[in-house]
C-alpha cells in the first residue's frame, strides 16, 4: 500500500531530474488511487460520527494527495511533450510511463512528426520569388534588373517619380539610372 509520502517522493524526483521520468507505472498509479479511495471511506465514516475535526483532517489529505497527484502529471506531461518534440527514441522514453502516458506519447509524436514535415515541405516546394515591377510613365528608360541587398524606403527620384519601398532579399526591375545608384550605395547589386 502507497503512502502520501511516495506521492511526495515522486514528485519530487519530478522536479529535479527535469530530462527522465521517474519510475511510475499502472500499478503505482492504482495504489494511489486505492490510497484515495480508503481516505474517502475513512472521511464517510468521520462524518457519520460527526468528527468535524477527523472530517477536515481526512479532507485536507484528500485534497493534498490529489493536489500532488496532479502536479506530477503536469510535470510528466511537460517531459513527455518535450521528448515527442525532439523524436527521442520511443522505446526508451516509454519504460517509465503509464500506459495513458504511452498513447499521450504517441500522439503528441504523431503530431510532432506532421507539423515538422508540413513545415518542411512547404520550405522545398517554394517557387523563387516574382520580381517587383516598378509601373513607369517612360517607357523610354532602360531597365534593368537588381538584387536588393538590405532594406529602401520610398523615395522620389529626380526625375519626380516615385521608388520603393524595396524589402531585403528582393530582385526588381529598375531604371537604370537609379539602379546604379543603388548598386553603388551597397544597398542592391547587379544580377
Amino acid at each position: 500500500m502507497i503512502t502520501y509520502s511516495e506521492f511526495l517522493r515522486i514528485r519530487r524526483q519530478e522536479q529535479e531530474d527535469n530530462r527522465t521520468l521517474t519510475k511510475f507505472n499502472d500499478e503505482m498509479l492504482e495504489e494511489m488511487k486505492e490510497y484515495i479511495a480508503i481516505n474517502k471511506n475513512s472521511l464517510e465514516e468521520a462524518k457519520k460520527m460527526n468528527d468535524e475535526k477527523k472530517s477536515e483532517e481526512i479532507s485536507t489529505q484528500i485534497k493534498n494527495a490529489i493536489s500532488t497527484l496532479e502536479q506530477i502529471i503536469n510535470l510528466r506531461m511537460l517531459k513527455i511533450a518535450g521528448m515527442a518534440i525532439l523524436d527521442v527514441d520511443s522505446e526508451q522514453a516509454k519504460t517509465n510511463m503509464l500506459s495513458k502516458e504511452i498513447i499521450f506519447f504517441d500522439n503528441l509524436l504523431n503530431l510532432s512528426k506532421q507539423y515538422k514535415s508540413g513545415i518542411i515541405t512547404e520550405v522545398k516546394s517554394i517557387e523563387p520569388k516574382k520580381l517587383q515591377k516598378v509601373e513607369s510613365n517612360d517607357s523610354e528608360s532602360e531597365k534593368v534588373v537588381i538584387k536588393i541587398l538590405s532594406d529602401i524606403p520610398k523615395f522620389v527620384w529626380r526625375n519626380d517619380k516615385s521608388y520603393g519601398p524595396f524589402s531585403f532579399p528582393n530582385v526588381i526591375e529598375i531604371d537604370k539610372d537609379v539602379a546604379q545608384i543603388l548598386i553603388k550605395s551597397g544597398k542592391a547589386e547587379s544580377v
